[in-house]
């Protein structure tokens, strides 16, 4: 497997946790109470641009991941995901904010998404990003 695929793969697993913040928080959208439709907004918002920020890599990864080298591609892969570790941070403040407004929508669905979704969409990021900031050509060699 080429550099290109095993970094597109990296970037999979960072986009299914981001789908989840995402989904979750646009289907939540105007469906919650007022004390948390401000942490709710943000998250819809930074969450997406996460994802566009993804997908953008994701489209230019020739232009900024070396497809020659692991070591540099490792090198700036590590880069780049220790640059948006800022947003796993913030999105943890906001999930926070969330739960500790402890509430419960009359809908299963909804209140699933709101009180387990949305924790287990930033959990699995925070481990993907950890993973990709701590990434080392070894761990790119060993998924070719």
């Amino acid at each position: 497997m080429a550099i290109t695929s095993v970094v597109r793969a990296l970037l999979h697993e960072l986009a299914t946790p981001l789908t989840v913040l995402m989904s979750a928080s646009d289907i939540l959208h105007n469906r919650t109470p007022s004390v948390i439709q401000q942490p709710m907004d943000e998250l819809q918002n930074l969450s997406h641009q996460f994802g566009r920020e993804v997908i953008e890599l994701r489209a230019n990864l020739p232009d900024r991941i070396d497809q020659q080298s692991v070591v540099q591609a490792a090198a700036q892969i590590r880069q780049w995901a220790t640059d948006r570790k800022h947003y796993a941070t913030r999105l943890a403040e906001l999930v926070g904010q969330i739960q500790a407004a402890a509430i419960h929508l009359p809908e299963p669905l909804l209140d699933k998404l709101l009180n387990h979704s949305l924790f287990g969409g930033l959990s699995e990021l925070e481990r993907v990003l950890s993973r990709l900031a701590a990434i080392q050509a070894e761990d790119l060699e060993s998924l070719e």
